[in-house]
């Protein structure tokens, strides 16, 4: 990272650091296709989807993860 960019940085109270990182993460997901899937996120996804497969009776809606976590 550049010197003086850091050091502009560093210079910021919270809040506004706040706003640095989210203008950095909404300028990140809106090219998700960019962003590169770690191989051992995909090793789990791959193994939810095989337990579910197995057994579509244990897999819950989305409307009942929802309702239970949010």
């Amino acid at each position: 990272m550049d010197e003086a960019l850091a050091k502009q940085l560093s210079e910021l109270n919270k809040s506004e650091k706040l706003l640095v990182v989210e203008a950095l993460w909404d300028s990140i997901a809106s090219e998700p296709n960019d962003v590169p899937l770690p191989d051992h996120h995909k090793s789990i996804l791959e193994e939810r989807l095989k337990s579910f497969q197995e057994d579509k009776k244990r897999g819950k809606s989305w409307d009942e993860i929802r309702d239970q976590y949010l």
